[in-house]
């Protein structure tokens, strides 16, 4: 690891691009120097999120306003519990904005500790280049997901309107479609193109000229539910990075005989990263728990449709599928990699473990200090929870696994599958 490869110099450009979406307004996000993050009322980062917040609160009053003229249904109320997901995702981000730059400090003074001599040499880690990868990969795949379930609308929108002799313009019915809580209260008319999309024109030989219809409230509301799996990947890649060192440095004295005072100064880096976990645990465990609590549902509420008519059409089986798939690996990789904070403490452990008794000093304190130091390794959690109702480790992922397949089988004896009928008619 370089030296000075600081978690806020790694991590910047991931949150700069999320300021775009109205997520975590603070100023000065990609300032080499911690001590330059501020969170300021009159910045235009907290005007602009602001905005945002207001768009998407009326837009939650529009879907109550439909939701109880239509009446509660499956699909009305995961409407409208995403939007309830969005708006607490970006409320815990504000919240998370406020103490942002004392989070930052405290993790820097901390780092300090692991960027020098000895912790220098045991740097392989990659902490940037592991973030840039998982951010990628993560928001690409996003982005190819919100792209095929707005290809899905158009395409849906597009047969009801052809096959119920619907007399609107194409436009019109897929903002009918998408926006049906907005059409009930704002008719559709041209202007509100400039507002609710953009509108990007493309040529392919052969096959003339479309539209693809990006509407940005729409993306204010999709970004978060995956960059919040990212931004706590994030966290957790930069935390397992110091761990990984500490873990390094006990194992590279296998078999050698320290002295009491190299152990002392073991425990207490260890310290300092014990608090770090717990003031990151304080800051984003309401994150967890939503994002968790998301994603759980979101997959659950796919499987359900499985027994119920998702249609024949390639692009409604695609978009499905894939959104399905893919919730369930960004999850199992949320997971996988938050809980390699555990994972690096339990390698500690084994390490100290393996340290045999002979490779102690005669001394009684630096007895005292290895088996204080076990104890306490052995006695504690070091793990992101949510709100202290679960902590993320490798377990969970069979905790999640056991439930999707309870309710997959509970769901499979109620649904009478004989009625299943696939989807061929919108009206």
């Amino acid at each position: 690891m370089p030296q000075g490869e600081t978690f806020h110099r790694a991590v910047s450009q991931v949150l700069f691009i999320s300021q775009a979406y109205a997520l975590l307004p603070v100023s000065n996000i990609r300032s080499v120097d911690v001590n330059q993050i501020r969170f300021k009322w009159r910045s235009p980062r907290v005007f602009y999120s602001a905005i945002i917040l207001l768009l998407n609160l009326c837009e939650f009053g529009a879907v109550l306003n439909h939701v109880s003229s239509v009446g509660v249904t499956f699909h009305t109320s995961s409407s409208l519990a995403l939007y309830v997901v969005c708006l607490l995702e970006h409320l815990f981000f504000w919240r998370l904005a406020f103490h942002w730059h004392s989070i930052m400090r405290h993790w820097h003074r901390v780092e300090q500790l692991f960027l020098s001599v000895p912790y220098r040499f045991y740097g392989e880690y990659n902490m940037k280049r592991r973030i840039n990868i998982v951010v990628g990969l993560v928001m690409s795949s996003a982005l190819v997901e919100h792209c095929l379930l707005l290809a899905n609308s158009c395409h849906l929108s597009n047969l009801e309107r052809t096959q119920c002799n619907i007399n609107v313009s194409y436009l019109e019915s897929i903002y009918k479609w998408e926006r049906p809580h907005l059409y009930e209260i704002l008719p559709y008319h041209v202007w509100l193109l400039p507002l609710l999309e953009v509108i990007l024109s493309s040529d392919s030989e052969g096959a003339g000229s479309f539209l693809i219809y990006f509407q940005w409230i729409n993306e204010t509301i999709a970004y978060p539910r995956s960059f919040t799996d990212c931004f706590l990947m994030c966290i957790g890649i930069g935390l397992a990075a110091r761990f990984h060192q500490l873990h390094r440095r006990i194992a590279a004295v296998h078999r050698k005989v320290m002295p009491a005072v190299f152990w002392t100064e073991v425990r207490q880096h260890y310290l300092a990263l014990k608090r770090l976990v717990r003031l990151l645990d304080s800051a984003v465990a309401p994150l967890i728990l939503l994002a968790f609590g998301n994603n759980m549902s979101f997959i659950c509420f796919q499987l359900f449709n499985t027994f119920k008519n998702i249609g024949v059409d390639l692009i409604v089986m695609v978009a499905f599928w894939y959104s399905l798939i893919f919730a369930i690996i960004r999850t199992t990789l949320t997971i996988f990699i938050t809980s390699s904070i555990n994972e690096f403490e339990q390698k500690i452990i084994t390490a100290l473990r393996d340290v045999p008794s002979k490779a102690w000093t005669p001394e009684i304190s630096c007895v005292e200090q290895v088996q204080r130091f076990s104890e306490q390794l052995g006695n504690d959690m070091t793990a992101l929870s949510g709100n202290g109702f679960f902590y993320v480790t490798r377990q969970l992922v069979l905790s999640m696994a056991t439930t999707i397949i309870t309710y997959e089988l509970m769901i499979s004896d109620v649904i009478n599958q004989a009625t299943i009928r696939q989807r061929t008619v919108y009206c």
